[in-house]
């Protein structure tokens, strides 16, 4: 199996839906969400999981689309996630939610089970990505090896459950700094942060729940859970480039290539040397901008 890269993934928002409630589908279908995660957890009661499971496949191909990804969360006692991994994997499904992410170990079994499942479906191993939440303290000791392991392309941070175990509130500056340890530990891993400086739960003051979300992007995280369809928009034009930023990459890109043309191996803009990671910067973030237009 090929090693996790994260240069296809460009989620800025990603929309809970519960898999087993169609209107609520129904709606999510009609939102601009990079991202649709069809929840097999906490939005489901253990009498109904099973028959969220069997919904899975049929609501993944059809809210999958070009620009949309859909990703599902999976229960955390081992037993439910098999069953939830066995009903989840296929074509249309991004990536796997690993709802109380523990270590690096847990990812690798499941990693196992959906290398099993890919091939008896005939997908690429490693068609399936991880998306670990991290919502224990243990988790938050383990960050980089969790970051680190093989499909994981981003990782977020669970403030209510995390929360809950360290006896703060989520907006505390405790959780606070376990996103700021998140995005260092995903930018020496190449992955995605995910997370928002703010409680997810705010969905009815859109002005409040922007100043989030711009506080989230100063601090170096890329797009965040939501829980609610107004909240989509939002994040989408907070977590994106600006307009000049993307004249930027595209002016950057453009002096690259004409360096390239010449034979040169360096090339100069605006007094600053452009060099590979700033080239590959601006050619993801145009790469995105197009997903993202479509």
């Amino acid at each position: 199996m090929s090693i996790n890269s994260s240069d296809n993934v460009h989620w800025r928002s990603l929309l809970f839906v519960p898999a087993n409630n169609a209107r609520y589908a129904e709606k999510a279908r009609t939102s601009r969400a990079d991202a649709i995660i069809l929840d097999l957890e906490d939005a489901v009661l253990p009498e109904h999981k099973t028959g969220a499971r069997s919904t899975v496949q049929g609501l993944a191909a059809s809210l999958r689309t070009g620009a949309r990804d859909v990703l599902v969360r999976i229960n955390r006692p081992l037993p439910l996630a098999v069953r939830d991994i066995e009903a989840a994997v296929c074509e249309h499904v991004k990536a796997i939610v690993v709802a109380k992410a523990a270590s690096a170990e847990h990812l690798r079994f499941l990693s196992e089970v959906i290398e099993e499942r890919e091939l008896s479906l005939g997908l690429s191993s490693g068609h399936t990505k991880l998306l670990p939440l991290i919502e224990t303290a243990d988790a938050v000791a383990r960050l980089g090896e969790i970051a680190s392991s093989p499909r994981v392309v981003a990782i977020v941070c669970g403030d209510e459950d995390l929360s809950a175990e360290l006896g703060c509130d989520p907006a505390s500056e405790t959780i606070t700094a376990v996103k700021h340890r998140l995005v260092l530990a995903a930018a020496c891993r190449g992955i995605r942060p995910l997370g928002l400086m703010g409680s997810i739960a705010e969905f009815r003051d859109i002005e409040k729940y922007g100043t989030f979300v711009a506080r989230s992007n100063a601090a170096g995280l890329e797009g965040t859970l939501c829980i609610h369809p107004n909240q989509v928009d939002v994040a989408n034009s907070g977590f994106g480039p600006s307009e000049m930023q993307l004249e930027y990459a595209r002016r950057v890109v453009a002096a690259a290539e004409a360096a390239r043309k010449r034979g040169a191996g360096a090339v100069g803009l605006d007094g600053k040397m452009i060099d590979a990671p700033v080239l590959r910067r601006a050619e993801n973030m145009l790469k995105a901008e197009r997903l993202h237009a479509r």
